[in-house]
């Protein structure tokens, strides 16, 4: 009798496991694909907009891939890991792939487009879609990043009418040598700043092309230093080990004479004192909406409109407004607060 039962306890468990099986294959397939990991607060942040739509949506089978691209920036292993990201693709067969930022797109999911079967959503782009080939397939949507230059440039005239400044703000931009700052610099140049003076970017590759950066920066009368990205740095010339992104910034606050504002929330992780940045919710947000338009309405991706930055957030330091004497209304610090974007 108890042999009786075990084996029927056996085929239940067996049955039950294949309509469990047939379930999720007959799910539709999503793939979150990332460029960077999920220690990156971008990323991070990416992500908790995704989760917030997306739900844990019982009728999607997901899969989520980390390609950690910004902690291993060299093409070899960019390749490798577009490889990887290939095989998957072509061996689960997804029905839709959310792909966060450049270098999904480049090593990975270029090559998809116009395939037939796969839908591909993209978000966190700042290269030019025609770059990728998105422009004209009938299988692509998504949303761009753009650095809100808009909102930057009225913080900047803000905090120049609260010091009573008669002469021109002059800015400089400062970043490292990846793709994605190459595209915020080429935006940041062709943006109408009006009366605020641009000077030349620099592109530092080692710490001490950094240090000399923000030097020439402080000894030529530049009021605000703008900074997208800097873990690019490497420590000496030659060297492959990157520098810690908060001993750059760390560095920099401590030494520089010129008051530094980010375009990325993460920049006041890092220790920096204020940053106008682009909504890691909202590229995650509209992607994962998109998404479902194609997978719970059958609508192709070819008529779903793609779109660009919207929304911004706000990040400050309170010791470091403090310390420069910058006064904003009241509202930046709500904003940075109800994002958990204010640090003491």
């Amino acid at each position: 009798m108890k042999t009786i039962r075990l084996a029927m306890i056996f085929i239940f468990l067996s049955a039950l496991g294949i309509t469990v099986l047939v379930f999720n294959t007959g799910k539709p397939r999503l793939l979150v694909l990332h460029s960077y990991d999920t220690g990156y607060t971008w990323t991070r942040d990416v992500d908790v907009g995704i989760r917030r739509v997306l739900k844990e949506k019982n009728d999607y089978s997901v899969r989520w891939f980390y390609m950690d691209t910004k902690r291993h920036p060299w093409k070899e292993y960019k390749v490798n890991a577009g490889k990887a990201v290939t095989k998957l693709v072509e061996s689960w067969q997804p029905t839709v792939v959310i792909a966060v930022d450049d270098d999904a797109q480049e090593y990975a999911m270029k090559k998809f487009a116009h395939h037939p079967d796969v839908k591909i959503v993209f978000a966190g782009v700042s290269d030019s879609l025609e770059h990728y080939g998105y422009d004209k397939a009938a299988n692509v949507t998504g949303i761009l990043e753009r650095k809100p230059f808009g909102a930057l440039k009225e913080t900047l005239s803000l905090i120049a009418a609260t010091k009573n400044r008669s002469a021109p703000v002059r800015i400089m931009f400062i970043g490292d040598t990846s793709e994605s700052v190459r595209n915020d610099e080429k935006d940041f140049r062709k943006f109408d700043w009006g009366s605020i003076q641009v000077l030349d970017s620099r592109l530092p590759k080692t710490f001490d092309e950094w240090k000399d950066a923000v030097e020439f920066a402080g000894n030529n009368n530049v009021d605000f230093i703008i900074t997208a990205n800097y873990r690019k740095i490497v420590r000496n010339k030659g060297e492959i080990a990157l520098m810690p992104a908060r001993e750059v910034i760390g560095w920099t606050e401590e030494n520089s004479t010129v008051p530094v504002i980010g375009t990325n929330v993460f920049f006041v992780d890092d220790g920096g004192m204020l940053a106008i940045g682009t909504s890691p919710y909202e590229q995650g947000e509209v992607a994962v909406s998109m998404a479902n338009q194609i997978l719970q309405k059958g609508k192709p991706a070819s008529e779903i409109p793609k779109q660009s930055t919207r929304q911004f957030v706000v990040a400050m330091r309170e010791s470091g407004i403090k310390k420069w004497n910058i006064k904003l209304p009241s509202v930046y610090e709500a904003a940075a607060r109800s994002s958990a974007n204010f640090h003491p």
